[in-house]
């Protein structure tokens, strides 16, 4: 059974681009108008007029400290410690404000795609990856991180794989079925999934 909830439930808006759910079992939609908590009752939204650096979110992380990660379309990242809201962008040394992928790897460390690039960042300092240091593409569609620790990243000319030094890419040559990645999956065998525009 299917229950629907818009924005006449209290939603910030229908158009929803990230779902999760934090440590005290809160569910927060990340929507077209800002972020919306769902406390199993009712809705209570975020916006920039609460410090969310863009109203338009793409994707969300829940990190092991348990604080969240908003990717924005209006070209910022957000981070929530309740109850405070901080905002990176390349000022803080973000390769670009257009964020599509929150990863965060077994280190610890946070990986972001965008449209030119990765960033890492260690909670001190960042560290940039394009197709200079190995990448397929600078343009990043999706991201996983395996079950050994691996970086694995969906480009919009194949996927890129990082093992800690070097940069491994995949494309059709390899028998990937097309070059723009949008999604990537790691069954119980180990066994990657790479879903693309051709199959």
């Amino acid at each position: 059974r299917f229950t629907t909830f818009t924005t006449a439930a209290g939603l910030a808006h229908n158009m929803v681009g990230s779902i999760l759910v934090d440590r005290q079992g809160y569910l927060w939609v990340g929507t077209q108008d800002g972020v919306s908590r769902y406390d199993g009752e009712r809705f209570t939204t975020f916006t920039t007029a609460d410090g969310l650096a863009s109203d338009q979110i793409l994707s969300a992380l829940k990190d092991r400290e348990g604080d969240l990660w908003f990717a924005a379309y209006g070209g910022v990242l957000s981070r929530y410690t309740a109850p405070h809201l901080t905002t990176f962008t390349t000022r803080e040394g973000l390769v670009h404000n257009l964020v599509k992928v929150c990863l965060e790897d077994h280190e610890g460390n946070f990986w972001f795609g965008t449209t030119y690039g990765v960033s890492r960042y260690d909670g001190k300092a960042w560290t940039t990856f394009t197709t200079k240091e190995g990448l397929a593409d600078d343009y990043i569609r999706s991201g996983l991180v395996d079950r050994q620790g691996q970086m694995w990243f969906g480009t919009a000319s194949g996927v890129s794989r990082y093992d800690g030094k070097t940069w491994t890419t995949f494309t059709p040559k390899e028998g990937l079925a097309g070059t723009l990645v949008l999604s990537l999956a790691e069954d119980r065998q180990g066994n990657l999934w790479f879903g693309t525009l051709d199959g």
